[in-house]
Formats: structure tokens, sequence, C-alpha cells
């Protein structure tokens, strides 16, 4: 992440996994950006997402779910049929 660019304040166009989680939304894309704050314990940075990358948490939960239930597509592969014993 020493590559991206780096904020001291968050700009309106980018956000933290936290923020974004807050407003409902989960991110898609890789952290475009870092946020460098300071702490008692000392500077830290945090990644910073875009907020057109996003997409509503609900939508990305029934995803996963789908996902998990195909167990990676072989479950496609041998079709379930009612009529056979």
């Amino acid at each position: 992440m020493s590559d991206l660019p780096q904020y001291e304040t968050c700009p309106a166009t980018l956000a933290s996994r936290t923020t974004l989680k807050k407003a409902g939304l989960v991110p898609t894309g890789d952290p475009v950006a870092t946020l460098r704050y300071r702490t008692p314990q000392g500077y830290k940075t945090c990644p910073l997402y875009s907020r057109t990358e996003t997409r509503p948490e609900k939508e990305a939960r029934a995803a996963q779910k789908r996902r998990q239930a195909n167990a990676g597509g072989q479950f496609l592969l041998f079709p379930f049929s009612p009529d056979q014993p």
C-alpha cells in the first residue's frame, strides 16, 4: 500500500471500510488511497475505498451465500433429478 496516495483528511469521494459499513455499503474493489492519522501511540494509516465502487451490504451477503451454496461450481456438475432412485 505504500504506492497509494496518502491523505491527512478524507476526501468526500473516499471512505474507510468502517464508514462504508455504517452507511450499509461494502467495497467491491481494492483500496485506492490511505489515510494517515495521529493517535496517542503515534501515526497510523488505514485504507480508503472509492464510494463509487461499492454495493449494498445486503446484496453482497446474498452473493456470498450463493457462492457458498454453489460450493465452487461443483454442485452444478451433478444436477439433481427428483425422479431418479
